[in-house]
């Protein structure tokens, strides 16, 4: 059994896999990790349990190491750490995120290139991959959750118990609720839209984009630019770097 943990700022996509098929999907917050496993632990068909993390918060990743370190049974495998991500790369190597790292491994896999994958989570990261299998750098952005926060938390008006907005009920908003549903959404949507245009301008038209992230699947109606929207990017890149594993799964 493979458990594949994906530790955001935010949240915690995981996957489970038996014999190489993802068998669940979903995301939950990071103090339901040692349960998620003792579950897995307890049900498994199999002797081992393989756990393999791609984590971009350094003291979450320390907590887990912690709690595993010494249980039978469970390997722990993290990612740019006892586990290598081999993506050639032009990033400065100790300032790149391995999310973004793993992302661009499967994405290599995965897809056609050249290739941009954009990330929707607590930041968005635009990051090119060349046709020959290069991760060449990127951009990131304030993501929406943060832009929204900030905004409601600093205009003395706006209401302070808004939640970020999954659709919009109009493009035109004729309420202060409404106007920021609107604005988050069709803002996003936009930028993300002409940022596309920009990459491809400079990178070539065939260039194919892939939206990843909790809140991608949110901006998909105001989005014209995405060739594909793949909730489950991060997970099935794991999966894959799985493979490179020196123990059999």
């Amino acid at each position: 059994m493979l458990i594949a943990l994906d530790i955001g700022n935010t949240a915690v996509t995981y996957g489970i896999s038996e014999k190489g098929r993802l068998k669940s999907f979903g995301s939950c917050l990071f103090f339901d990790i040692p349960k998620l496993i003792k579950i897995c632990s307890r049900g498994g068909k199999t002797n081992e349990i393989n756990v393999i993390i791609s984590s971009v918060v350094p003291k979450n990743t320390h907590k887990i190491e912690s709690i595993l370190r010494n249980k039978k049974r469970i390997h722990l495998w993290i990612a740019g750490k006892n586990l290598s991500v081999p993506v050639k790369t032009k990033y400065h190597p100790n300032q790149l995120g391995v999310d973004r790292l793993v992302n661009a491994y499967g994405g290599i896999r995965l897809y056609r290139l050249p290739l941009l994958i954009i990330d929707f989570g607590t930041a968005i990261t635009f990051d090119y991959v060349s046709k020959s299998g290069v991760f060449e750098g990127g951009m990131i952005v304030p993501g929406p959750e943060l832009s929204f926060q900030a905004l409601i938390q600093k205009a003395a008006l706006l209401p302070k118990k808004a939640r970020l907005p999954h659709k919009s009920p109009s493009f035109l908003g004729r309420s202060t609720l409404d106007c920021l549903k609107s604005g988050i959404l069709e803002g996003y949507g936009s930028m993300t839209d002409e940022l596309v245009a920009r990459f491809k301008k400079r990178f070539g038209a065939n260039l194919k984009v892939i939206a990843t992230g909790g809140f991608a699947k949110h901006l998909k109606p105001h989005i014209q630019s995405v060739d594909r929207i793949e909730p489950k990017l991060s997970i099935k890149s794991l999966l894959l770097l799985s493979k490179t594993l020196p123990t059999k799964l």
